[in-house]
């Protein structure tokens, strides 16, 4: 597959990846598992690093924006290309093992220098994206396994999948088989078991909350009631032109009221314009006096002009002697619809603070109360701060949208973009209402606690999933062998019985194995039992025929002599009109002859009783006899010979039989003429090295092996108009195969065929003053 098209597929790939990562397993809460990384680690086995790299890097895009930093994404890029560039050493396993066992520098490098992530959620983030790794090639590795997948993707399996062993595929099998249920059944028992956690944390929530505005309800209750009972008082009062008493009585009405409600921190009398008539206590922190102070902007002064009962003010920060945060109860000063003033008094919110404090103390719980308009009128978390504070537009005053009195939920206050655990920043609270007022009580607190729930769920499941692995691995380690001994019992007997050995049996190896690994020996050795019975038939079939065609080609030796006899003498009395047709007759018993001396050879070979008789000889020389004679007598070809010396131990009668089954087969199938190249050479070993060379009708490949058998002359068309038996290649290679060496036979780039003989020589090669002898006629 070209670069461009592997390019091509894994960006495509990625894209599937990237895709496939949006339907995110939740196996607990806030740890999801990602199979986008299979299809990046698809990309790398079967394309190699580039198109691992770039699946990985469109499969990835997404966590740039998720997570806030690159280098979750970086981190995908890398496994791709990592197992990419291994697939041809490992597989996919162990590829991956080896990347994520290099990780934690990187992560360090990465999450914990670069992005100042803590530590502990460097650690985090690192095992989960190792263990999401890991099974997502575990799960590719078994997938690649399955027979209808290899069928498909055979061609791109690297050598590692290809040549897979069955020790490998079950322990794969197993170990996935044991991790998948373990993730199902451990992760739904995790979510239980924060379900009951977050259960436990809202009632906890919910509670607090209303304690809190029970109290803050009495609170308020109380100091209406104050401020309407001495409104009333004082209404009874008035002069006749509607005139309130002096500052002396009122400052002393001011003090019961302050003294006997301790939900009020101060109180005034103030006039219709929202002047301070008197004030309780009479002074500030600086020592000022509070009476004759303008409270005419705040809201509650126009509010209470117009009510007929007392009514409860927003949160507002306060100037008259209680600095921070202020919510007052004022109630109307009227006789019929005469508006003489009203009275004032301010909730202790400092008091209540602290008990919403008190009531959360020793947790990490948070109390916050906030009025219909968003302001915060008191938070147990801080002190006052002599600022007003406000949810309009937080998280909280989302989140509160969605919820009503009696409600929980949660939300984050800050957006979580460093690790992929959001449980531990997830505020959980509940709210409850404040009748009337339309004030919310939130009790809030952090999932610390449910995250760390969740991190030992999560690592005890890593425990749980690693004994897992450890022990299918173990498993299919001892059933591999089980398995695997038997076959190999069997692989064995079946190469000794390739090799000769007819008694090679297998059911002893697979005595003790399972039903159908014993069936198969058993059939193995019947099977063998079998053909070592047809190799008996046919061996003694081939000795009788042998036999046969060696006494046949001996009882036809004989007439063929007499009659080669009998037309030399009479080629010699008959006129000499006959004479030619006398040649031809001769030529036709020569032919018989060799044909009849093929098949006793071949015979003799059959029977192994061919004899060698050697002698030292130059094999060159023959070499230049042989081709010379039969070249010269084909008018249509011509000769190109390139012979030097070639000392050697040979039979000379049986090399003239090899050289002259070669030279007239070039000649033979080269039916239309041409060149017939012959040369000998020298190769290194103190080889010889014989070539005859045509450029006749040629062969097929897949023919040279067929060619060289007994009877043998291939099944082409071409070859139906040429003569012979099929037997000169069969005992040509025998000679050769017992003078030590081998013969070979190839198609001819531009047609014809190449025959090559290479055989040892004895003593030194004669170069020095023998230089090859080129000649062409």
């Amino acid at each position: 597959m070209s670069t461009l098209r592997r390019i091509g597929w894994g960006l495509g790939l990625g894209l599937i990846g990237w895709v496939v990562n949006l339907a995110a397993l939740e196996v607990l809460p806030g740890v999801h598992l990602l199979l986008g990384p299979v299809v990046v680690l698809l990309a790398a086995v079967l394309l190699g690093p580039v198109a691992g790299g770039l699946a990985g890097a469109v499969s990835g895009a997404g966590t740039i924006w998720l997570w806030g930093h690159p280098w979750g994404w970086l981190n995908m890029i890398l496994e791709g290309v990592f197992v990419g560039a291994l697939r041809r050493r490992l597989t996919p396993l162990v590829a991956d093992a080896c990347y994520w066992v290099l990780s934690p520098l990187y992560f360090l490098l990465t999450y914990r220098v670069m992005e100042d992530i803590p530590l502990e959620a460097t650690l985090v983030a690192g095992v989960k994206q190792a263990v999401n790794g890991l099974l997502a090639a575990l799960i590719l590795q078994v997938v690649l396994l399955l027979p209808s997948v290899r069928r498909h993707l055979r061609a791109l399996l690297p050598l590692p999948l290809a040549d897979v062993s069955i020790g490998r595929a079950f322990g794969s099998a197993l170990t996935l088989g044991a991790i998948i249920p373990l993730l199902v059944v451990g992760g739904a028992e995790g979510r239980a078991r924060y379900a009951t956690e977050v259960r436990q944390v809202n009632e906890e929530n919910l509670h607090a909350a209303r304690v809190v505005s029970n109290e803050i309800e009495s609170s308020l209750q109380h100091s209406r009631h104050g401020v309407f009972r001495l409104a009333r008082t004082l209404s009874a009062g008035l002069s006749p032109d509607g005139v309130l008493p002096g500052q002396n009585f009122l400052e002393g009405e001011l003090d019961a009221l302050t003294s006997y409600s301790p939900e009020v921190v101060n109180a005034y009398v103030g006039s219709p314009e929202g002047v301070a008539l008197a004030f309780s206590p009479r002074t500030d922190a600086a020592g000022r006096p509070l009476a004759g102070t303008d409270f005419s902007d705040r809201p509650y002064v126009r509010q209470v002009r117009q009510a007929h009962e007392p009514v409860v003010s927003d949160v507002f920060l306060g100037r008259g002697g209680v600095q921070g945060p202020l919510v007052v109860t004022a109630a109307p000063i009227r006789r019929g619809e005469h508006y003489a003033g009203y009275v004032m008094a301010a909730l202790d919110l400092p008091r209540l603070r602290q008990n919403a404090r008190t009531l959360v103390r020793d947790t990490p719980r948070r109390i916050r109360v906030v009025d219909a308009r968003g302001g915060v009128v008191l938070d147990s978390a801080e002190e006052g701060t002599g600022q007003m504070r406000s949810t309009v537009g937080t998280p909280l005053a989302s989140a509160l949208k969605q919820v009503g009195s009696g409600g929980t939920g949660t939300y984050e206050n800050e957006l979580d973009t460093v690790t992929l655990v959001r449980v531990g920043s997830l505020l959980h609270f509940g709210m409850v209402e404040v009748p009337e007022l339309g004030w919310r009580v939130v009790v809030e607190q952090p999932g610390t606690r449910l995250q760390q729930d969740v991190e030992r769920s999560y690592f005890a499941l890593l425990g749980t999933v690693g004994l897992a692995t450890v022990a299918a691995v173990l498993l299919a380690l001892t059933f591999s062998r089980i398995i695997v001994s038997p076959v190999h019992g069997v692989s064995h007997a079946a190469a000794r019985l390739a090799a000769g050995e007819r008694t090679a049996r297998a059911a002893e190896v697979a005595e003790d194995s399972p039903r159908e690994l014993s069936q198969l020996a058993e059939t193995f050795d019947r099977m063998a039992w079998q053909l070592s019975r047809q190799m008996e038939a046919v061996e003694r079939t081939s000795r009788e025929k042998d036999a046969f065609l060696s006494i046949a080609s001996h009882e036809l030796k004989t007439p063929l002599t007499a009659l080669k006899a009998q037309v030399q003498i009479l080629r010699r009395k008959v006129p000499g009109e006959h004479v030619e047709r006398l040649d031809k007759v001769s030529q036709q018993v020569d032919r018989v002859t060799r044909l009849v001396n093929q098949l006793l050879d071949a015979s003799q070979l059959g029977l192994e009783q061919l004899p060698l008789e050697r002698a030292r000889l130059d094999l060159g020389e023959v070499v230049r006899r042989v081709a010379d004679a039969l070249v010269s007598a084909s008018p249509l070809h011509t000769l190109e010979l390139e012979v030097c010396p070639l000392v050697g131990e040979f039979d000379e009668l049986r090399m003239e039989q090899v050289l002259h089954n070669l030279v007239s087969n070039a000649i033979k199938y080269s039916p239309t003429g041409g060149t017939i190249e012959v040369y000998t050479r020298v190769q290194p070993g103190n080889e010889a090295e014989v070539v005859v060379a045509d450029r006749g009708i040629g062969l097929r490949v897949h023919d040279e092996e067929q060619l060289f058998g007994r009877f043998e002359r291939g099944d082409r068309r071409e070859l139906t108009g040429i003569s012979g038996i099929g037997v000169g290649l069969y005992v040509s290679r025998e000679i050769i195969r017992r003078h030590g060496g081998r013969i070979s036979l190839r198609p001819r780039e531009g047609g014809g065929a190449v025959a090559t003989v290479r055989l040892p020589l004895s003593g030194k090669p004669e170069h020095d003053h023998h230089a090859p002898h080129r000649t062409e006629h």
